[in-house]
């Protein structure tokens, strides 16, 4: 039988540290910013962050902030870290665009 890889969302959050997040709110809110850390409950510190309007701008520049976690809707990794590929060579993606992991 095969085994199949899954990743869990805390892997997906550990492999999003010190990377560039796009963290959904209650209430339709956006950050982008920095995740430095996390913890079981998913609350979040980003820094360098930023509230995004709805068409991706820029609205406010807030810094460090704390995203306590029953606010969180959802959270969106904007850029890959290297990983290997079938060659052992690295790749990155620019910064904002969107892959799944």
């Amino acid at each position: 039988m095969n085994m199949v890889d899954r990743s869990k969302p805390l892997d997906v959050l550990n492999k999003s540290l010190k990377s560039s997040v796009i963290v959904k709110l209650r209430g339709g809110r956006e950050f982008r910013g920095v995740l430095d850390g996390y913890d079981l409950h998913m609350n979040l510190v980003l820094s360098t962050a930023e509230e995004l309007g709805a068409d991706m701008s820029v609205t406010n520049v807030m810094g460090e902030i704390l995203v306590r976690g029953d606010n969180v809707v959802y959270i969106s990794p904007t850029e890959l870290k290297e990983q290997e590929t079938s060659k052992g060579e690295a790749k990155t993606k620019e910064h904002g665009e969107k892959e799944p992991w």
